[in-house]
């Protein structure tokens, strides 16, 4: 049988590394959305930007998705 020791570690570092994708990710997408605007005239939101749906989904489900599957991993398969 396979044993998969998760640990506080392993869980605080999928728990960063959600942040990070989550802050990061749809920000840079933002600014590809406006790199081929040769001029920008004004300031535009992020949901102005890339579609919403995009949005939510890097920001809401993946997240959720990860915590869903933390805590399938620690159910011990008898």
């Amino acid at each position: 049988m396979i044993s998969m020791g998760v640990g506080v570690k392993d869980v605080i570092m999928i728990a960063v590394s959600l942040m990070v994708i989550a802050l990061i990710l749809p920000l840079g997408l933002g600014l590809l959305g406006l790199a081929g605007d040769t001029v920008i005239n004004g300031t535009t939101t992020l949901a102005e930007v890339i579609d919403p749906s995009v949005l939510t989904l890097l920001t809401v489900l993946i997240p959720i998705l990860a915590v869903i599957g933390i805590a399938v991993s620690f159910i011990k398969m008898d």
